[in-house]
């Protein structure tokens, strides 16, 4: 055999066990960086159903109300009785099965704003079940409001993102038309 052949064979089989090697060691690490996450939770789960209306009172006295009618359509109820505009409030009943359970907190409802809370949000479910949501101060950290679900002493920190594209209803309801006032 010839001494440059030797040489490119010895360099290939270098190659080849440097490359099996390395191989070896990315799977190895890969499995070790695997970090594991939480499961994501819901406020409101599959099981109890879709929204069929949501109210939102602030604690400065502000009311919004949509609520689907008999034929499926959603209609604004609360500060005027108006056609809602459909896409918002189906955005915004789509909003409510996405709020996000961020934490469940150790802390007292009334260092929290749970006692006077900020605003609740009442929403009946295609399933038959009403849940009355209290939802307090942001947290330390603006990820979420403290929040606590019907009676329950449970205290949960739920999305900031999810509950303020919630909130802004009761500033600006989605309105359709020329709105009529209720009786």
């Amino acid at each position: 055999m010839k001494r440059s052949t030797g040489i490119v064979l010895v360099v290939f089989l270098a190659l080849v066990g440097l490359m099996l090697y390395l191989n070896q060691k990315n799977a190895a690490t890969g499995a070790t960086d695997v970090t594991p996450t939480a499961p994501v939770e819901n406020l409101f789960t599959e099981t109890e159903g879709l929204p069929t209306s949501i109210d939102i009172k602030s604690k400065t006295g502000e009311q919004v109300t949509i609520e689907r009618n008999n034929a499926g359509v959603w209609v604004l109820k609360q500060p005027i009785e108006a056609e809602a505009d459909q896409g918002s409030a189906e955005a915004a009943a789509s909003q409510v099965t996405a709020l996000r359970i961020v934490s469940r907190p150790d802390v007292a409802p009334d260092e929290v704003g749970l006692i006077q809370p900020s605003y609740i949000l009442t929403v009946k479910l295609t399933g038959g079940a009403v849940k009355t949501v209290r939802i307090g101060d942001l947290t330390p950290t603006s990820s979420g409001y403290y929040t606590s679900v019907d009676d329950s002493n449970e205290i949960l920190i739920v999305s900031k993102t999810g509950l303020d594209a919630l909130l802004t209803l009761v500033t600006s309801p989605p309105f359709v038309g020329t709105p009529t006032p209720a009786p």
